[in-house]
């Protein structure tokens, strides 16, 4: 399988290249705003590297969000304009999903991310990346039972969060992992998994992961992880 990922949807932008199965090359966009200027070069350099066409690539994938409304925007309507130029399928990729999936050893990963103002957009996922429920946007006191109640690693690519006025200060000596800036390679994994099992989409059934409050809030009562 040959797919190309396309993650603009927060501070730090990639891009990366799936081919044969495996990732072969992530390419850093650098810092947004601005993705929009520079994503087809990119791309195009990418492709040309490994003496690629866009007609070579099997599926697109692209970051859906949470992050900024431009960024996400960006990546997305590029991604839906090449599967559709090229008639190929699609998949969205929630970025906290694609943060779960470099998480280590953990059976239950609570990826984070700045939502600003103190509060945190907040995932659950299993090892295989299932979602235990939805995205959602949070505070520290609302995920602290919660990560308590389940066992679960906090995972983020965000280390200011766990800085003095980050969201997560309060979070003290939490377990959580590290994971990388770039997230394109991520995304372009488990994008090839869910084409695996069938969950390619039409370039158009591709929606956008905004997660804005407060209609997307953790629920009051803890929920119990399948392990």
């Amino acid at each position: 399988m040959n797919l190309l990922a396309i993650d603009t949807a927060r501070d730090e932008g990639s891009i990366a290249l799936l081919f044969g199965g495996s990732v072969v090359s992530e390419v850093p966009l650098g810092k947004g705003p601005g993705f929009g200027e520079t994503l087809f070069q990119a791309i195009e350099r990418l492709l040309a590297e490994r003496s690629l066409a866009l007609r070579d690539l099997d599926c697109y994938a692209a970051a859906t969000g949470p992050g900024s409304f431009t960024g996400i925007r960006v990546g997305l309507v590029a991604a839906k304009a090449l599967a559709e130029a090229n008639r190929k399928p699609l998949v969205g990729v929630s970025n906290l999903r694609a943060l779960a999936s470099l998480a280590r050893g953990a059976a239950v990963r609570v990826p984070v991310l700045d939502a600003r103002r103190g509060g945190l957009f907040a995932g659950f996922y299993a090892a295989d990346s299932r979602a235990i429920r939805p995205d959602a946007y949070c505070q520290w006191t609302e995920l602290k039972p919660e990560l308590e109640s389940l066992g679960a690693t906090l995972v983020s690519n965000e280390q200011g969060l766990f800085e003095a006025d980050g969201a997560l200060a309060a979070a003290g000596d939490a377990v959580w992992q590290a994971a990388p800036a770039g997230l394109a390679a991520a995304v372009a994994r488990v994008a090839a998994g869910d084409v695996a099992a069938g969950r390619a989409c039409k370039p158009e059934e591709v929606e956008a992961n905004y997660i804005r409050r407060p209609n997307a809030r953790l629920p009051r009562q803890p929920q119990t992880a399948s392990r």
